[in-house]
Protein backbone atom coordinates (compact mmCIF):
# COMPACT_ATOMS: atom_id res chain seq x y z
CA UNK A 1 0.00 0.00 0.00
CA UNK A 2 3.02 2.37 1.08
CA UNK A 3 4.66 1.28 -3.01
CA UNK A 4 1.54 2.49 -4.39
CA UNK A 5 1.93 6.09 -2.52
CA UNK A 6 5.31 6.43 -3.53
CA UNK A 7 4.81 5.63 -7.05
CA UNK A 8 2.34 7.98 -7.52
CA UNK A 9 4.00 10.83 -5.23
CA UNK A 10 7.27 10.64 -7.86
CA UNK A 11 5.03 10.83 -10.84
CA UNK A 12 3.38 13.48 -9.89
CA UNK A 13 6.06 15.29 -9.05
CA UNK A 14 8.27 14.46 -12.64
CA UNK A 15 5.40 15.60 -14.28
CA UNK A 16 5.33 19.08 -12.17
CA UNK A 17 9.33 19.26 -12.94
CA UNK A 18 8.26 18.61 -16.69
CA UNK A 19 6.10 21.58 -16.76
CA UNK A 20 8.34 24.07 -14.93
CA UNK A 21 11.24 23.77 -17.40
CA UNK A 22 8.99 24.65 -20.05
CA UNK A 23 10.48 28.14 -21.20
CA UNK A 24 8.35 31.10 -21.08
CA UNK A 25 10.59 33.71 -22.38
CA UNK A 26 8.17 34.78 -25.41
CA UNK A 27 5.63 35.39 -22.82
CA UNK A 28 6.97 37.57 -20.86
CA UNK A 29 8.51 39.63 -23.51
CA UNK A 30 4.76 39.72 -24.76
CA UNK A 31 3.43 41.12 -21.11
CA UNK A 32 6.20 43.38 -20.73
CA UNK A 33 5.71 44.91 -24.40
CA UNK A 34 1.67 44.72 -24.78
CA UNK A 35 1.48 47.99 -22.83
CA UNK A 36 4.65 49.75 -23.02
CA UNK A 37 3.29 52.55 -25.30
CA UNK A 38 -0.38 52.89 -23.96
CA UNK A 39 -0.35 55.89 -20.84
CA UNK A 40 -4.09 54.93 -18.68
CA UNK A 41 -6.29 57.92 -19.23
CA UNK A 42 -7.55 59.38 -15.94
CA UNK A 43 -10.68 62.03 -15.67
CA UNK A 44 -9.97 65.60 -14.11
CA UNK A 45 -10.98 65.72 -11.30
CA UNK A 46 -13.92 68.34 -10.95
CA UNK A 47 -14.26 71.77 -10.25
CA UNK A 48 -15.70 72.67 -6.84
CA UNK A 49 -17.41 75.34 -6.10
CA UNK A 50 -16.68 77.78 -3.77
CA UNK A 51 -18.84 77.47 -0.11
CA UNK A 52 -21.47 80.22 0.24
CA UNK A 53 -22.06 81.57 3.44
CA UNK A 54 -25.38 82.01 4.33
CA UNK A 55 -26.36 84.59 6.89
CA UNK A 56 -29.19 84.58 9.36
CA UNK A 57 -30.84 87.85 9.63
CA UNK A 58 -34.19 86.92 10.86
CA UNK A 59 -33.19 86.84 15.14
CA UNK A 60 -34.21 90.44 15.15
CA UNK A 61 -37.77 88.96 14.17
CA UNK A 62 -40.62 87.94 16.56
CA UNK A 63 -40.07 84.13 17.95
CA UNK A 64 -42.74 82.36 16.30
CA UNK A 65 -42.53 79.53 19.75
CA UNK A 66 -42.98 82.47 22.08
CA UNK A 67 -46.44 81.83 24.23
CA UNK A 68 -47.94 85.15 23.96
CA UNK A 69 -48.20 85.14 20.23
CA UNK A 70 -50.52 82.23 19.94
CA UNK A 71 -54.23 82.67 19.59
CA UNK A 72 -56.44 82.52 22.58
CA UNK A 73 -58.90 80.58 21.91
CA UNK A 74 -62.26 81.92 21.07
CA UNK A 75 -65.13 81.36 23.26
CA UNK A 76 -67.45 78.57 22.80
CA UNK A 77 -70.14 79.40 19.34
CA UNK A 78 -73.48 78.64 20.04
CA UNK A 79 -74.41 74.95 18.92
CA UNK A 80 -75.69 74.61 15.41
CA UNK A 81 -78.27 72.22 16.51
CA UNK A 82 -76.35 69.51 14.50
CA UNK A 83 -75.87 66.60 15.70
CA UNK A 84 -75.41 62.82 14.68
CA UNK A 85 -77.77 60.20 16.68
CA UNK A 86 -75.41 58.27 18.73
CA UNK A 87 -77.61 55.55 19.79
CA UNK A 88 -78.98 54.52 16.06
CA UNK A 89 -77.65 51.64 15.29
CA UNK A 90 -74.83 51.62 12.46
CA UNK A 91 -75.25 50.15 8.86
CA UNK A 92 -73.31 47.99 7.14
CA UNK A 93 -71.64 50.56 4.59
CA UNK A 94 -70.44 53.20 7.50
CA UNK A 95 -67.54 51.39 8.05
CA UNK A 96 -65.89 52.36 5.00
CA UNK A 97 -64.96 55.72 4.13
CA UNK A 98 -67.28 57.90 1.75
CA UNK A 99 -64.69 57.69 -0.63
CA UNK A 100 -63.98 54.14 -1.08
CA UNK A 101 -67.26 53.29 -2.03
CA UNK A 102 -68.03 53.16 -5.39
CA UNK A 103 -71.74 53.22 -7.36
CA UNK A 104 -72.05 50.42 -9.95
CA UNK A 105 -75.83 50.84 -10.97
CA UNK A 106 -79.12 51.39 -10.08
CA UNK A 107 -82.66 49.91 -9.47
CA UNK A 108 -86.02 50.84 -9.66
CA UNK A 109 -89.17 49.28 -8.56
CA UNK A 110 -92.44 51.51 -8.48
CA UNK A 111 -91.48 54.89 -6.97
CA UNK A 112 -88.40 53.13 -4.92
CA UNK A 113 -84.63 53.67 -6.22
CA UNK A 114 -82.03 51.57 -4.66
CA UNK A 115 -78.34 52.74 -5.62
CA UNK A 116 -76.24 49.85 -6.12
CA UNK A 117 -72.77 50.35 -3.99
CA UNK A 118 -69.75 48.69 -4.46
CA UNK A 119 -67.54 47.97 -1.26
CA UNK A 120 -63.87 47.93 -0.97
CA UNK A 121 -64.12 44.29 0.21
CA UNK A 122 -65.77 43.74 -2.88
CA UNK A 123 -69.36 43.28 -1.50
CA UNK A 124 -72.49 45.22 -3.80
CA UNK A 125 -74.90 46.43 -1.11
CA UNK A 126 -78.33 48.06 -1.84
CA UNK A 127 -79.23 51.57 -0.65
CA UNK A 128 -82.12 53.76 -1.07
CA UNK A 129 -83.35 57.30 0.13
CA UNK A 130 -82.36 57.69 4.28
CA UNK A 131 -80.05 55.08 4.37
CA UNK A 132 -76.41 55.88 6.33
CA UNK A 133 -72.58 54.98 4.28
CA UNK A 134 -69.71 56.69 4.83
CA UNK A 135 -67.51 57.39 8.26
CA UNK A 136 -69.06 61.11 8.51
CA UNK A 137 -72.53 59.76 9.23
CA UNK A 138 -73.42 60.20 5.27
CA UNK A 139 -77.06 60.11 4.79
CA UNK A 140 -78.61 59.45 1.31
CA UNK A 141 -80.52 62.46 0.06
CA UNK A 142 -81.38 61.65 -3.64
CA UNK A 143 -80.12 59.28 -6.08
CA UNK A 144 -80.34 59.66 -9.82
CA UNK A 145 -79.04 57.38 -12.32
CA UNK A 146 -75.59 58.79 -12.83
CA UNK A 147 -75.15 60.06 -9.23
CA UNK A 148 -75.29 59.47 -5.61
CA UNK A 149 -75.87 62.47 -3.03
CA UNK A 150 -74.79 62.31 0.48
CA UNK A 151 -74.91 64.79 3.85
CA UNK A 152 -72.43 64.09 6.15
CA UNK A 153 -71.98 65.15 9.75
CA UNK A 154 -68.86 66.42 10.32
CA UNK A 155 -66.48 68.03 13.74
CA UNK A 156 -66.60 71.86 12.86
CA UNK A 157 -64.68 72.55 15.75
CA UNK A 158 -65.84 74.07 19.75
CA UNK A 159 -67.67 70.54 19.68
CA UNK A 160 -70.40 71.48 16.79
CA UNK A 161 -71.02 69.70 13.68
CA UNK A 162 -71.29 70.77 10.02
CA UNK A 163 -73.21 69.59 7.21
CA UNK A 164 -71.40 68.63 4.40
CA UNK A 165 -72.42 67.49 0.96
CA UNK A 166 -71.22 64.86 -0.95
CA UNK A 167 -71.45 62.85 -4.13
CA UNK A 168 -70.56 59.35 -5.81
CA UNK A 169 -70.93 59.56 -9.27
CA UNK A 170 -71.78 55.76 -11.36
CA UNK A 171 -68.39 53.98 -11.96
CA UNK A 172 -68.38 53.02 -15.58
Amino acid sequence: MSITRISITILASLLLIGCAEHQMDDLRRFVDNVHKDKKPRVDPLPRIKPYETFTYTASKLTDPFFAGNLAQSQPAAPNSGLSPDQTRRKEPLEQFPLDSLSMVGTLSRGDTTWAVIRAPDDTVHRAQNGNYLGQNHGKIDKITSSKLFVNELVPGGNNNWVERESSIAIVK
